[in-house]
């Protein structure tokens, strides 16, 4: 750990303090001093003052033509939100007054003792540290500050899981007896906190490491619940692998499968069979995932943490289904994607998700077996009216739910899989990507050649669920490259419409939805 003097603070840190005046007492304080010492990267500041802490974010918000919001009034608790860079990523400075009479006694309520330390921007070489959180840095270990902190806040628990994994430090002893001691609290937190914690877990490259440690204190159970229970599904029927290791895989890999197509291409990533075809195949889709993944479904939330959460949550139905043999030894559990896609709705929603996020998982979570059945037929029977259906079903979930097919198959076999069965896999993967990225016109979403009211007098037929149906079967057949302009729309809209009649008499024609 280098000298701290050598290290410059944020620019930012240094213009809030600048805003306070000279002598007006204001701390930076928590996750950003620690991160400071450790010399990683600072992101979200917090601040720390002996009253007046709404007031003074106000003024900060002003100052930065920035975002201001109370987080409680009655603690005197603000927040500030500052869009950085291109991608407008979200930055949040909190501002909170002293918890007890001075800044020793508020720093001494802290959670943990390297959140605990505390230094005034302007002073930056002289470090508030009662409760000797340098040392523990020093040390890499995670102690609480005082005995009740995981009683006063059990969202702590999550906390200390997450940043046990994040820094690479080990539990104190009597920290550790602490959390196993308290673990049932975590009930009582808000679903909002405890989503906020698991989203930052699930950003972390490590997500899996710290799911299997909340798995071993009873944590998880009472915040993901369906997800231990896949201990009791056997996937082989040698019972050498079970629900619980291949879903914990499965999220492993698709974040394997994220740094392997990462923007900057790394060759060591790549120096295996597996992930080097990845990279060989797909590794032209870098700008676009980068971008898509990037995408925002919440102001202040990314896809990222969503698309892991779909990995880890993608077979958690077969905790529900009685499995029949498959070959080579496997079990199969017919209907799990659709089951597990119930599931993870009602979880998403009782952890107070976003509509457009509960949307995203249950579609990524419903479609990911379908990429699986394209590859057991091989990638060139994949036509372009299958295709189109697969989007039009799944949307943009469906480049996701390739992602987590394409995990959960190195989930069950590793990063040495048979070559024949993870090439047909990966080309899929290819087929699916070059239609929605190159060929988005033509396959995704042809563009229309009539409407509704035509394909009415086309057909002679009445507004109503039927004409729907036409423009669907139209848009397939425009994808299919069976149908080029309005003239060859009429044509082939009434040969469809004669065989969807003589389908109808013989009851074999599909309902007008």
């Amino acid at each position: 750990m280098r000298n701290p003097h050598m290290r410059p603070l944020p620019e930012l840190a240094l213009r809030v303090r600048g805003l306070r005046g000279a002598e007006a007492p204001l701390y930076l304080v928590g996750g950003a001093v620690r991160d400071w010492l450790l010399e990683r990267p600072v992101h979200d500041l917090d601040f720390v003052l002996p009253r007046g802490a709404i007031a003074f974010a106000r003024q900060v918000a002003d100052a930065l033509r920035a975002a201001f919001f109370v987080l409680d009034p009655e603690r005197d608790v603000a927040r500030v939100i500052v869009h950085k860079g291109p991608e407008r990523t979200p930055l949040f400075l909190d501002f909170a007054a002293y918890r007890g009479e001075s800044l020793e006694e508020d720093l001494r309520l802290r959670d943990f003792t390297i959140n605990a330390m505390a230094l005034d921007p302007f002073e930056p070489q002289r470090l508030h540290d009662p409760t000797h959180g340098l040392q523990d840095l020093k040390d890499k270990v995670l102690r609480v500050c005082y005995p009740r902190a995981f009683l006063d806040d059990p969202i702590r628990i999550l906390r200390a899981v997450r940043l046990s994994v994040q820094l690479g430090f080990r539990f104190e002893a009597e920290t550790q007896r602490l959390l196993r001691r308290h673990v049932r609290g975590l009930a009582r937190s808000s679903p909002e906190r405890q989503r906020d914690e698991l989203l930052r877990i699930l950003n972390h490259p490590k997500a899996d490491v710290a799911l299997r440690v909340l798995g071993l204190v009873k944590a998880l159970n009472l915040v993901w619940p369906e997800l231990p229970r896949l201990r009791e599904v056997v996937l082989r029927a040698d019972g050498s692998l079970n629900g619980w290791n291949y879903s914990l895989a499965t999220g492993h890999y698709l974040h394997r499968l994220m740094q392997t197509l990462h923007r900057e291409y790394n060759p060591d990533a790549n120096a295996n069979f597996a992930l080097g075809m990845v990279s060989w195949l797909l590794g032209r889709y870098r700008q676009q995932l980068a971008e898509h993944w990037n995408t925002r479904l919440h102001p202040y939330r990314t896809l990222r943490p969503i698309l892991l959460w779909a990995a880890f949550y993608h077979a958690v139905g077969m905790a529900e289904i009685t499995p029949v043999p498959g070959p080579e030894g496997w079990r199969i559990y017919p209907g799990y994607a659709e089951q597990s896609a119930k599931l993870v709705e009602v979880r998403a929603k009782a952890l107070r998700l976003s509509h457009y996020e509960v949307r995203r998982l249950v579609r990524i979570v419903r479609y990911h077996i379908e990429p699986l059945h394209f590859a057991h037929r091989g990638p060139e029977a994949l036509s372009d009216r299958t295709i189109h259906r697969y989007f039009r079903a799944a949307g943009e979930a469906g480049i996701d739910a390739t992602f987590v097919a394409l995990a959960s198959v190195l989930a069950r076999y590793g990063l040495s899989p048979p070559h024949d069965l993870w090439e047909r896999h990966v080309r899929v993967a290819r087929r699916l990507f070059e239609a929605w990225w190159e060929r988005h016109d033509q396959v995704i979403a042809p563009p229309v050649l009539l409407r509704g009211d035509q394909v009415q007098e086309v057909l002679g037929i009445q507004a109503g669920p039927l004409v729907g149906l036409a423009l669907r079967a139209l848009q397939e057949a425009q994808a299919a490259g069976e149908v080029h302009s309005p003239d060859d729309a009429i044509l082939w809209l009434r040969e469809w419409y004669q065989g969807y009649r003589s389908r109808k008499v013989n009851g074999t024609a599909p309902l007008a939805r």
